[in-house]
């Protein structure tokens, strides 16, 4: 069994189609422990609705389960499922109680952070520091165009530390959102460092596996031979720019309109 390492703070599962388990990420481990099969981590009150959607003729699923936790706790989960073949899929299982859980965790983040700023003065370095952690909190803004439909614009050079900066809050607005479909706008993108796009890339698979379809938009020509050098996830479609999109939906909204009245 091999314990992954992923870019999202997610717990995250490798099975087969018996629902062996063949590799785990470290959140998986500290809410799960290391459970051999995921019966041991599904409740039998809500076993068969998982047996019904964990399977290979589902190749996309998402149910709502019982799950065990390691300390034997039962709570309610989401469970996004992607099957990669006939004998192995990736499982991602967010309990209900995780956003709690970061909440809390944020608030006692930031009364340790108070208390020591009221204890020392920060000096320049620290200074420095904080504005550029919190420049790259807003380098990816989540801004609803629609209820299904909203906008990330990424700003300034692509860095690892930038997209680690961002990535926890975008997944939680997209899934405190009502959006499937997210658009990535690179127009404002500066350089693209090979580590900070591979987070990205990241960041867009465990979104696919939670069912969101994903547009890039803006790409320049300096940005497009590391894009297809370094790939994003296969179902990422590509635009010109937003006004594109606008057409776009337009036009199909004016084709829907035309059929209606056809009929």
């Amino acid at each position: 069994m091999k314990k992954y390492e992923t870019a999202f703070p997610l717990p995250y599962f490798e099975v087969d189609e018996f629902w062996d388990i063949h590799g785990y990420s470290k959140e998986a481990e500290e809410i799960f422990g290391v459970p051999r099969n995921l019966r041991e981590v599904v409740d039998y009150e809500t076993s068969g609705k998982a047996k019904e959607w964990i399977r290979p003729t589902h190749e996309k699923a998402a149910v709502e389960v019982n799950v065990i936790k390691g300390n034997g706790d039962v709570i309610l989960a989401d469970v996004y499922v992607t099957w990669k073949n006939a004998q192995a899929a990736e499982v991602l299982l967010i309990p209900k109680d995780h956003h709690i859980d970061k909440v809390a965790t944020r608030l006692k983040s930031m009364q340790t952070e108070l208390t020591k700023t009221k204890s020392e003065l920060v000096d320049e370095k620290e200074r420095l520091e904080n504005v550029t952690v919190q420049n790259n909190k807003l380098s990816a803004p989540f801004i609803s165009l629609t209820e299904q439909a909203a906008l990330v614009p990424l700003f300034g050079d692509l860095t690892h530390e930038k997209i680690m900066s961002v990535e926890e809050t975008l997944l939680e607005d997209v899934r405190d959102s009502e959006a499937d479909r997210i658009l990535f706008d690179f127009t404002a993108v500066g350089s693209i460092e090979k580590e900070g796009f591979e987070f990205l890339a990241s960041v867009m698979k465990a979104l696919s596996h939670m069912g969101v379809d994903l547009t890039v938009i803006g790409l320049r020509p300096t940005h497009v031979p590391n894009i297809y050098k370094w790939s994003l996830p296969s179902n990422v479609q590509f635009m010109q720019s937003l006004e594109q999109v606008v057409a776009n939906y337009l036009n199909e909204q004016k084709k829907l309109l035309e059929e209606e009245k056809e009929e």
